[in-house]
């Protein structure tokens, strides 16, 4: 009968879990592109959910904050839940930004006087263990790049 000895196999095993080890420290880290993507899927969310939509003031459903903690405790309906890791800083007072019925960017909630509507771009910061990657609102459009 042949068959392998008990060292052979521990051998074995301690093998696969080097390897495994290896494997994951050389993995790229791709947390920084999921956020980035979750950020501006919500944003165009939140713009899309606006469009037509004739409430004025704030709401949960055309507005959208950038801080983490908000972004993380946004009740979706989907059972998905994503946590988001990134830190996030902006240019604009309060970091909320609303959408009106035409898809328009305001600062905070939206006003019928047209006040806090965004006339300069807003770049959104997204930071995660020391690399970058900003999106880009621009005003009036709503775009995002």
């Amino acid at each position: 009968m042949k068959a392998f000895t008990l060292i052979e196999l521990i051998f074995v095993i301690i093998i696969a879990a080097v390897m495994t080890f290896l494997g994951f420290e050389y993995m790229p880290d791709n947390t920084l592109v999921s956020d980035y993507q979750m950020l501006k899927q919500k944003i165009l969310q939140k713009r899309s959910n606006a469009l037509g939509y004739s409430y004025t003031g704030e709401n949960n459903l055309t507005c959208i904050k950038f801080d983490k903690d908000w972004l993380n405790s946004d009740d979706n309906s989907s059972k998905v839940r994503y946590l988001f890791k990134s830190d996030i800083t902006s240019d604009v007072e309060g970091n909320e930004i609303c959408f009106d019925s035409l898809g328009r960017p305001f600062k905070g909630g939206v006003d019928e006087n047209l006040t806090k509507l965004l006339h300069t771009r807003i770049i959104i910061k997204l930071s995660y263990k020391g690399n970058e990657k900003n999106i880009t609102l621009y005003p009036i459009s709503g775009e995002i790049r």
